[in-house]
């Protein structure tokens, strides 16, 4: 059987096989609208879940290599909470099975009006692709485990090179430039491998510290501020533990108030322009609660998992690996079968998110 540690480690041939057609991925959104698509002055990406988490992690790199606005909202807030929206927008909307409800139901929205949109999804024949008929495709295949990790990173890659596509084609940034990114984003992926394995060594040692807390924290920023939020969905909905994720500079606006011997907080640190930052909240966990960690650069001591990010602005997809090895060990060390059936029928009963 297919273990959801064998689904993480399929990542990289995954995400490969989007580099190598990151040119045709995008195709059906020129051949949908030509030269308009190019010239759309914002970017929305819509999705719920995990796919939501992968747009606040892509938006960033996708606003820098666009040259235009990016927004990441759930379809919830697109329907029924704002006022504004942008008829000369690009809207994306993402689900990886295609049946989220509100996202189909936003897409919906959008058609009617006119707007440009496009559906990232696992196949052509996803309700949501066939609802949009601009179909882009995440190339993520079938994933056999509904806590999603090939689906995430693959979600994610894709939005950032969209992000590129436009930005070259807007001539915001130059080939020569589009293809130092693609180049970046290969450097990630060959990372990603070691940043498991590291991963796994690390916490068969360290795992004890995390299954014992009342709750794990995640922290991280730019990017990694999604990373963080993706962490804790998967530890809260893997392990069953309560998690939280948190951008940096806000996680110590009053949360930090809270903490005590009995959380755990780890930091997603890239070794950039919050490094200071994020290196001395992991000490002050360290040293005064004795429940903090650093992953990634500027380890703090030995028990922190150290690795240099080899990939610039896509180094979010080795990160992304950490998390969810995290996720799916310690759901492991506490015994939870995760080749059990997942059987929602009692909480469908009460409500259902997809259909």
């Amino acid at each position: 059987m297919v273990s959801m540690l064998d689904c993480i480690c399929r990542v990289p041939q995954i995400l490969s096989v989007v580099t190598e057609n990151s040119g045709g991925i995008f195709s059906p959104l020129y051949k949908a609208y030509g030269e308009r698509a190019a010239k759309a002055d914002e970017i929305v990406f819509i999705g719920s879940g995990t796919s939501n988490t992968a747009s606040i992690t892509a938006r960033y790199f996708a606003e820098k290599a666009s040259g235009v606005r990016v927004s990441a909202i759930a379809p919830s807030e697109f329907l029924y909470n704002l006022s504004a929206r942008n008829p000369n927008a690009l809207y994306v909307f993402i689900s990886q099975t295609g049946t989220s409800i509100l996202t189909n139901r936003a897409l919906d929205y959008v058609k009617e009006r006119g707007f440009m949109h496009g559906a990232l999804s696992e196949s052509p024949d996803t309700p949501l692709a066939k609802n949009s008929g601009v179909f882009i495709d995440m190339r993520c295949g079938y994933e056999e485990y509904p806590m999603r990790t090939i689906g995430y990173s693959a979600t994610v890659l894709t939005l950032m090179l969209l992000g590129a596509e436009l930005g070259e084609k807007r001539g915001h940034i130059s080939g020569e430039e589009k293809d130092r990114m693609i180049e970046d984003a290969k450097k990630a992926i060959s990372n990603i491998r070691p940043v498991i394995d590291k991963a796994m060594a690390w916490l068969d040692t360290n795992r004890r510290a995390m299954l014992r807390c009342d709750g794990l924290f995640f922290y991280g920023s730019g990017a990694l501020y999604g990373v963080a939020l993706e962490g804790a969905v998967k530890v809260w909905e893997t392990p069953q533990i309560i998690s939280v994720g948190y951008e940096l500079e806000e996680g110590i606006h009053g949360p930090n108030y809270g903490f005590n011997h009995r959380h755990c907080v780890i930091v997603l640190n890239d070794g950039g322009i919050e490094n200071a930052k994020a290196v001395s909240l992991a000490k002050y966990m360290k040293l005064e609660k004795n429940g903090g960690f650093i992953v990634g650069a500027s380890p703090v001591r030995e028990d922190d998992l150290a690795f240099e990010p080899a990939g610039g602005d896509f180094c979010c997809l080795e990160f992304a690996a950490a998390v969810q090895v995290i996720a799916y060990r310690l759901a492991e060390e506490q015994g939870r079968d995760l080749f059990a059936p997942h059987d929602n029928s009692v909480m469908d009963s009460y409500f259902k998110s997809h259909a």
